[in-house]
This record gives structure tokens, sequence and C-alpha cells, in this order.
């Protein structure tokens, strides 16, 4: 990880945007610090478009690298090849942007071989746009169009051709990887254990919380990894959480940021799987930050992102501990810390993925038996009586579960 590299903080912002200028820019330095970089100096202009600084204030950029001695610009905003270009070769250093800091903290990040390779196919689809760009620089370098370019092949060319067929190699590696997770969510499917995933805006304690759980509730051994900054962690973890004789799956997911990058979005589609295969999303705000309602908007934006937003989702507020005024805060609220209010949420939980139980008498036919044999780990049978025609059965369950056998119901 890189320590102490010098930064400067750079964004350009229309009258619009402005009254979220100061949220962007404390979200971008506390992306900065999660990857070791410190920023020195901060610099922001409205302007009439979207095309960025212009001619003074890039030299006025220019002139504070060089008094600060930086080491890189990052801009909050996210630019196009050119402008990261154009802006680089002015001042003699490194240019990242939004989506651009976000991958290299996510390459920081992974870990596990699925992180790892996900997070190369994802640089490199960035990356490639910029190839064609190179593409034609060369052509206007050589003179004349890039089609009459001699026996020599372009250096762009041959990289598009190696960048493609790496991705390529990629999603094959990711496709195995995702066999083998497949195989165990099948596995875990047929325990019939609910699933619950995690989710929020990055930072707001999800981990922590699930740690909570598992020392009330689960295996305190197998606690996840913690740490308080963005992006801590890429990995989806799962844990069994038992309470009140009821257990259910607990996913620890990625965080969310604002606009999350779509190369991000599409390269961890299996990775936030967990959240998008769910029966129940327990979103996860963070209660001290003044800005918690942007958040639950950005959170609300990343599932719709990934198609999880018809999924049942319950709010939890935490770091209750911390506030002053609790009465202020709306509805469930708990401390991981403190562990306050985990009690609460954990019958909130089951009351929504084990809701109460139903019961009828159905005929069900012989053919259909099956249903009946697969059932019986999650839910009550009582045999009356060995028709000819079928099974007569006593039904007890939650009105999810038993719902294939209602169609077989008699008075």
């Amino acid at each position: 990880m890189e320590e102490n590299r010098k930064v400067v903080l750079a964004y350009f912002y229309t009258y619009e945007e402005k009254e979220t200028v100061a949220q962007v820019e404390d979200e971008c330095i506390a992306l900065c610090a999660s990857c070791g970089m410190r920023v020195v100096a901060k610099t922001s202009q409205q302007v009439s478009t979207t095309s960025g600084f212009g001619k003074g204030k890039l030299e006025a950029l220019k002139h504070t690298v060089e008094t600060m001695e930086a080491d890189a610009i990052v801009f909050a905003n996210n630019l196009s090849i050119a402008s990261a270009q154009r802006i680089g070769r002015l001042t003699g250093v490194e240019v990242m942007d939004r989506t651009s800091l976000i991958l290299h903290i996510f390459s920081l990040r992974a870990r596990t071989k699925e992180a790892v390779l996900q997070v190369e196919m994802a640089r490199l689809q960035y990356d490639m746009p910029r190839l064609s760009l190179m593409k034609e620089q060369e052509s206007h370098t050589r003179g004349g169009s890039f089609t009459n370019r001699g026996a020599g092949e372009m250096r762009s060319s041959i990289l598009k051709r190696k960048y493609q067929n790496r991705i390529k190699q990629l999603k094959k590696e990711i496709q195995a990887l995702e066999k083998e997770q497949n195989s165990a969510e099948r596995r875990r499917t047929k325990t019939s254990f609910a699933r619950v995933a995690l989710v929020g805006y990055t930072n707001a304690g999800k981990s922590s919380l699930m740690n909570a759980i598992l020392q009330e509730y689960g295996n305190s051994k197998k606690e996840v990894y913690v740490e308080d900054r963005l992006f801590a962690t890429l990995d989806t973890s799962v844990r069994n959480i038992r309470y009140q004789t009821k257990e259910f799956l607990l996913y620890d997911t990625v965080g969310f940021v604002s606009s999350l990058p779509h190369e991000l979005i599409e390269a961890f589609h299996s990775t936030l799987a967990s959240a998008r295969n769910a029966d129940l999303l327990v979103h996860v705000i963070d209660a001290t930050d003044p800005n918690y309602a942007d958040k639950i908007t950005i959170t609300q934006d990343a599932l719709t992102a990934i198609h999880a937003e018809e999924i049942p989702i319950l709010r939890v507020f935490n770091k209750i501990d911390l506030v002053e005024n609790k009465e202020a805060i709306p509805g469930l609220k708990v401390s991981a810390l403190t562990k306050e209010g985990l009690p609460t949420l954990l019958q909130e939980i089951l009351k929504r993925v084990y809701p109460e139980e139903i019961s009828f008498v159905c005929l069900l036919p012989y053919a259909k038996i099956k249903l009946y044999h697969d059932a019986k780990k999650y839910m009550t049978f009582e045999i009356l009586e060995e028709k000819e025609d079928g099974l007569l059965l006593k039904v007890s369950g939650p009105e999810n579960r038993t719902r294939p056998f209602k169609i077989y119901q008699v008075e």
C-alpha cells in the first residue's frame, strides 16, 4: 500500500451541484486516505458546463502542485481520456479521476483469487478506450491515416489485442470460479435457511455489525475483517446465525459509494449476487453521518444498478451509541459497539424472513410426492390418510413455503 503519497484534490462543479461540493470533497478525501494518499491541497471551481477547468485554473493547479511538491492530482470528477492526458502533460504529474482512484483502491484491497481477477478485468476495461486515443495520436505522429502504416504494426493495436485476449481469459477464469461458488450456494440453499445480506454505504459499519451479531448469536471465532476506512474489504463473507430456534445465513457485502463505476458493477456481479439473491436486505446506515439521507439514496441507486431494488429491505441505523439525540433518528437503531438494539434487530429479521406459519389440508397426488419429501426440512406435515389418488396431508409452515401445496388444498 502506498504511504503518505501527497496529492492535490481537484473538483469542478456546476451551479446545480454547488450544494454538494463539501460532501463530494469529503468522500474523495476519505477515498484517498483509504489507499495511503494524503491530500495536501484542495482546489475547486464552478463551471458553466462539465468541460472542466479553464486555462487559468489549470495554470493555478500546476503552481499548487509545484508549491506543495505533490506526487499526483486526484479529481473528484470523472475525466475524459483527453482531459486527463492534457492535465498530466501540463502539470507533469500523474492525474487520477474518481473511477481510476476507486479502481486503484480495489486493486490494493483484492485478497481472494476472484477479487484479484475481477479488479484486473475492471482495470483493463477502463483502460481500453485509452488505447483508441493512443492509436489516433500515433496516426498523427506518423502522418497520414493509420491504415497506411507500413510493415510495422502500431503499438496501440498490439496492446489492444493483448487486452482483449486477456479480458476473454479473465472472463473464463471468473466464470469457472462462479460455478464453484454457485455450487456452494446451491448447497446452502438446500439447507432452506433464509439469506440476509448487509448492504449500505461503505464504512457504515456493516462488518462491525456482523461481528457483533456473531459474538451474540453465532460463532465469534468466525468474525470478519474490520478496518475503519472505505472499502476495507472487497470479499463477501457468509456466516450462520441462530436466534430463538431459527437460523439464517448472514452475508456481509462490499460497500457502495456514489456513482459506483460501471466497470466495477460489471466485474463484481458475482460478488454482488449475494445482495441480488437475498431474501432480505438489511440496509446499514451510519447514524452519526449528517448526510445519511444522501447515503440512503446512493445505496438505493446502487441496488437498482445491480437489479436488487425489488428485494424487501430493513433499514437500521448503526453507531447509535455516538448520537446524543437518539429520538431524532427514525426507525430501528443499533450499536455494533455496545450491542444496543441487537435483539430487536434479530427479531425484525426473523419476522420478515420467517413469517407466521399457516396450516391447511391438501390432497397431494402421488406424482407430486417429491414436493413433500423436499419440504420436510422446513415445514411440518401430518399424514391424515393415504388415499387412492394421493396423500391427505395437514400442511404447516411459512406462507411463502406452503405456496406449492396451496393448489392441492381441500376443505
